[in-house]
């Protein structure tokens, strides 16, 4: 982990030693994935296992293996206080504008018109500085045709639903009702983060899918996107990514595997009773 900072400037590409399928040595670029709006990032504990992960936050806690930097992602005159290169360009950004003007817990406590669209702004920083990216919100949000992910779609038992504008296609799963809880799929949820103080700090950890040590239990409980989440939508980005970059050049199609390999069985199978007539 690494010390945050004031004012510096985002880390360039890195080169990333691996070993090739032979077992020698290769020198690979791993992407480059910008978190914003992330002072705890537990997401980045998923992203930093996919690239080198910059994460931009006004009070960044030093939590997991990205890179914290202090700024503002935004603004209300829609300037930006990024200590990034304009020469940089992220791979992926993944970003989570406040909900609080479209959070059902903001129209039982406040006026929801008193808080900011962040989203439109947040659009225009991901064209600036990402090739693809991922913007959360809760469902309500006026995010672009947006896929709806909750927990019952992942065998999860609570439902916490999140919408994610992506600019690459993600299919959208069957939107299931059934939760694996402790006494077995249900179509009830065993707490919500309306009531996280039912379940330990550790629970909510081994739900999501995260570590629990670095992070509140407020922060794993009503704001950290579940893993499972993060995962599926970064496979997907990946497939785009590895075509894009010739990576998935020449690649065998397996999609037929099981039903070719049946049918050769059984045709060997045949072949060895015709020794039998």
């Amino acid at each position: 982990m690494t010390d945050t900072s004031e004012n510096r400037d985002a880390i360039p590409r890195g080169e990333d030693d691996r070993e090739s399928d032979d077992g020698g040595d290769t020198t690979s670029e791993e992407p480059f994935i910008l978190h914003c709006f992330a002072d705890y990032g537990t997401e980045s504990e998923v992203l930093s296992d996919f690239g080198n992960v910059i994460r931009v936050g006004i009070d960044p806690k030093d939590t997991n293996e990205s890179t914290p930097i202090k700024a503002d992602a935004h603004i209300e005159d829609k300037e930006w206080d990024l200590p990034i290169k304009d020469d940089v360009t992220f791979d992926l950004g993944l970003f989570h504008p406040v909900c609080s003007r479209w959070s059902r817990m903001t129209r039982i406590s406040g006026d929801p018109d008193e808080h900011e669209n962040m989203i439109p702004s947040t659009r225009i920083l991901a064209a600036k500085y990402c090739d693809h990216h991922i913007i959360e919100n809760v469902p309500r949000a006026p995010l672009d045709e947006p896929t709806v992910l909750n927990g019952g779609m992942f065998g999860m038992p609570i439902q916490h639903k999140r919408a994610f504008e992506t600019s690459f296609e993600v299919p959208q799963p069957p939107r299931l009702k059934r939760f694996l809880t402790t006494d077995g799929p249900s179509d009830k949820v065993e707490t919500t983060s309306f009531h996280y103080s039912e379940r330990s700090k550790e629970w909510w950890a081994a739900v999501k899918n995260y570590s629990p040590r670095p992070y509140p239990k407020s922060i794993l409980a009503k704001n950290a996107t579940p893993a499972p989440f993060i995962t599926y939508l970064v496979r997907l980005w990946l497939m785009m990514y590895e075509d894009e970059q010739g990576i998935s050049e020449g690649r065998a199609d397996y999609t037929d595997y099981d039903q070719r390999m049946n049918t050769n069985r059984k045709s060997e199978n045949n072949r060895q009773l015709e020794e039998f007539r």
